[in-house]
């Protein structure tokens, strides 16, 4: 009896140390977990009418000739343009659906960071540009990498991309595509929420949006967020 008990003792002993192995992993790679170094996370998500445009051979045709990008207002700045860190109508009405999402999920609202604006409207620029939906295209930084080039200091760090088309040109028609996708990412269920998680991340306090609308009509999107 005594040597029962001694086993079942040390299975027990086992079985508390396995377990807080797994946890200890998973709070490591939590998004909203308190991790002892930097999270990132990202994810990517390809909505609607059509193949997007790819670069080369694949599913679609590169960019065609014309004017490339074009910012989703009239006023706006065109994608990579000095100092542009106003995202225009569709990035407005974007950042009110994400800020209204977190509050119904007791968050605080996300404050706009010039620097990740400008992380987000150069990535748009390139994807919209013939790399396709990626977060990191070739010759590109990481997106770690790029944030911090923008002047972004950061623990945690996340960052969502999405694309449709072909959209009419006006402003609130881009609008519309752009908060659809949000939409979208908002209705994700477990365990392909990767967007979700990041908009309602407990452990992000700042975001930069960028929206554009290239020359055939394909809209580009690009959140990125910094805790």
């Amino acid at each position: 009896m005594s040597g029962g008990r001694t086993l079942l003792a040390s299975l027990t002993v086992l079985l508390v140390a396995l377990f807080a192995g797994v946890y200890g992993l998973l709070e490591l790679h939590g998004v909203a977990g308190r991790a002892p170094r930097p999270v990132v996370q990202l994810s990517e998500l390809a909505r609607g009418g059509g193949a997007p445009p790819g670069p080369g051979p694949g599913p679609g045709p590169g960019p065609g000739p014309g004017p490339g990008p074009v910012p989703d207002t009239a006023t706006g700045t065109a994608p990579g343009a000095a100092g542009g860190v106003s995202g225009g109508l569709a990035a407005a009405q974007v950042l009110a659906v994400i800020n209204q999402a977190r509050t119904r999920a007791g968050l605080p609202g996300y404050t706009l960071s010039a620097g990740l604006e400008v992380s987000a409207g150069e990535h748009t620029a390139v994807m919209a540009g013939g790399c396709g939906l990626s977060h990191r295209c070739p010759g590109e930084a990481s997106f770690a990498e790029r944030i911090s080039r923008a002047g972004v200091s950061w623990t945690s760090c996340g960052e969502n991309i999405g694309d449709h088309g072909p959209a009419p040109g006006s402003a609130a028609a881009i609008a519309q595509v752009a908060v659809q996708l949000t939409l979208q990412m908002l209705n994700e269920r477990p365990p392909d929420d990767g967007h979700r998680r990041n908009i309602l991340s407990p452990s992000f306090r700042r975001i930069g949006i960028r929206v554009f609308r290239d020359a055939r009509g394909w809209v580009w999107m690009t959140q990125d967020f910094s805790g």
